[in-house]
C-alpha cells in the first residue's frame, strides 16, 4: 500500500535527480488564514516577490523580515488551498515540481489509463435480483461504467451460466434508473440472481494522504505507469518555458542543453509507459474477456 504523496514524493525525487531546493522550517504552526509567519532559521533566498511551499500549498512573499525572521504572504497562490501548517514543516523556495502540480498531473493519469485507447480499468462485482420479465434492470449503485464484461445468472450454487442476450444501457432517466445505468435484455432470462461484472475507472486521490490501493483502486502493478506518465506531464511543460521570447536566457544553456533535450526525454518515458500500459491491458484482456453480444 502507498499514497499519492509517496507516488508523487518519488517522482520529484527523479525529476531533481540529486538537485537540492533551498529549505527552510516553520516555527510555529499556523492556521489556514494566518499571513504572517515565522521561520526557524535564516530566511535567505525567502525574500518579496519569491514563493515558497508548505506541504500542498505555495504562498507569495510580500514583506520578508530577516531580523524577525518573519515573513508577510499571500496564501494559496496559484489556485492552491489555504490549510493549517504544523510547526517544523519544510518550507521549500520556489519548487520546481509543486506538489499540487503533481497531484494533477496524478489525477490526469488515473482518468487516462482508463480511456478506451489505453484499456486499463478496474472490474465491478454487483449482484442483482431480476424478476424475469422486465426488460431492463437498474445497475443499483453504479456511478460510473466504462463496458460490461458478462452477466450470469445463478441456476445452481456452483452453476452461474453466462446470460449473452444482455446489453448496457447508460444515461437512463435518474427517476427511472437511479444510477443512469441498466442492464437491457434482449432476450429475457428466468427470474434469479444475476452476478454483474463490469469495468470502471479509477478513482481519483483528493488529497496526497489517499492510499492509491484502497482510495484510488489502482493495482500495484500499475503504479509504475502513473510515475511515468506524471514525469512526462510535468516535463513537458519545461520546454514551454524555455521557449518564451520575452525574456533571454543564459548565453551557455543552448550549448550545455540543446534545444529539443527535454522533449526527447519525454518521448523516451513516454514510449516506456506506452510499452508498459500494453503489457497491462493484456493481461486484463485475458483476465476478463468479454461475453457481452454487442
Amino acid at each position: 500500500m502507498s499514497t499519492a504523496g509517496a507516488l508523487i514524493n518519488r517522482v520529484s525525487r527523479q525529476l531533481l535527480s540529486g538537485t537540492i531546493e533551498e529549505r527552510n522550517k516553520l516555527a510555529s504552526t499556523v492556521t489556514s488564514a494566518d499571513t504572517s509567519i515565522v521561520m526557524s532559521y535564516d530566511l535567505a533566498g525567502l525574500r518579496a516577490g519569491s514563493v515558497f511551499e508548505i506541504d500542498s500549498e505555495l504562498m507569495y512573499i510580500w514583506v520578508a523580515e530577516s531580523g524577525s525572521k518573519t515573513l508577510t504572504v499571500e496564501r494559496a497562490y496559484l489556485g492552491t488551498t489555504a490549510a493549517a501548517h504544523t510547526a517544523g514543516a519544510l518550507a521549500i523556495l520556489n519548487p520546481r515540481f509543486p506538489q499540487q502540480q503533481l497531484l494533477d498531473s496524478f489525477n490526469q493519469e488515473l482518468d487516462d489509463l482508463s480511456s478506451p485507447s489505453n484499456g486499463l480499468f478496474r472490474v465491478i462485482n454487483a449482484d442483482l435480483t431480476y424478476n424475469g420479465s422486465d426488460r431492463q434492470l437498474n445497475i443499483t449503485s453504479a456511478s460510473t461504467v466504462i463496458d460490461l464484461i458478462d452477466v450470469r445468472l445463478k441456476y445452481l450454487a456452483s452453476d452461474y451460466p453466462v446470460l449473452r442476450g444482455v446489453r448496457l444501457s447508460r444515461d437512463l432517466p435518474t427517476a427511472d434508473f437511479a444510477s443512469g445505468f441498466a442492464l437491457t435484455f434482449d432476450e429475457l432470462s428466468m427470474a434469479g440472481t444475476l452476478r454483474v461484472r463490469y469495468k470502471a475507472p479509477f478513482v481519483r486521490a483528493s488529497t496526497t494522504a489517499s492510499d492509491i490501493q484502497s482510495v484510488c483502486l489502482l493495482p500495484l502493478t500499475m503504479e509504475d505507469i502513473i510515475e511515468m506518465g506524471v514525469m512526462a506531464r510535468m516535463l513537458s511543460v519545461r520546454e514551454v518555458k524555455r521557449n518564451f521570447i520575452e525574456s533571454q536566457g543564459d548565453t551557455r544553456r543552448s550549448d550545455e542543453v540543446p534545444a529539443g533535450s527535454i522533449a526527447n526525454s519525454v518521448t523516451n518515458i513516454l514510449r516506456l509507459r506506452r510499452d508498459r500500459i500494453i503489457a497491462e491491458a493484456s493481461k486484463l484482456a485475458r483476465q476478463y474477456p468479454l461475453t457481452i453480444r454487442v
